[in-house]
């Protein structure tokens, strides 16, 4: 019981490891977990336990992106998934393809798209957004609103209508009169 146990444990973190690998993109805890709860092959507590146990080992590295933490392999990492990585099941790897070719575009966006706003005085928060590729501005927006409500709003709307948002301001600002 115990072998099949720390068995299941080393094929787990070997998945995260792999799963990373592939996405070739850094990924959220979030992502990461929708990942585990969309597969079943790692309950989600034991998931938030490997991650950070992961870190604190250095196989994967925690990022601040903006308000956000997000992951990447290590060098060690790296290694470690070099050297086991014939452990982890076949199925369990084609799978890890099959769900970043299903979502890849998606966590990429997500990872480009930036909103978030602080406090700055009586009634009064700025609100930071912008769109990136490849680590270059496509657009940065930076607004006054007068409520924390106003500024929550409009960082979730950035987020959930961001092409259209984008779309409508080149248009606008590429009409001729």
């Amino acid at each position: 019981m115990l072998e099949s146990s720390v068995e299941k444990l080393a094929e787990s973190k070997l998945t995260i490891l792999y799963l990373l690998n592939k996405m070739d993109i850094p990924m959220s805890k979030g992502q990461i977990c929708q990942f585990a709860l969309e597969t079943n092959y790692i309950e989600y507590f034991s998931l938030q336990s490997y991650i950070s146990e992961m870190v604190k080992s250095n196989f994967i590295r925690e990022i601040k992106d903006d308000e956000k933490l997000i992951y990447v392999n290590t060098i060690e990492g790296e290694k470690v998934l070099s050297l086991f990585s014939h452990k982890i099941p076949r199925h369990i790897k084609e799978n890890v393809i099959q769900y970043i070719e299903k979502t890849k575009s998606k966590v990429k966006k997500e990872l480009e798209t930036k909103a978030n706003y602080s406090y700055v005085g009586e009634n009064n928060y700025v609100v930071n957004c912008g769109i990136y590729e490849n680590d270059k501005s496509l657009i940065e927006i930076k607004m006054n609103v007068v409520s924390k409500e106003q500024a929550v709003l409009v960082c979730k709307n950035w987020k959930n209508k961001t092409d259209s948002v984008y779309l409508t301001i080149v248009t606008s600002l590429l009409q001729k009169d």
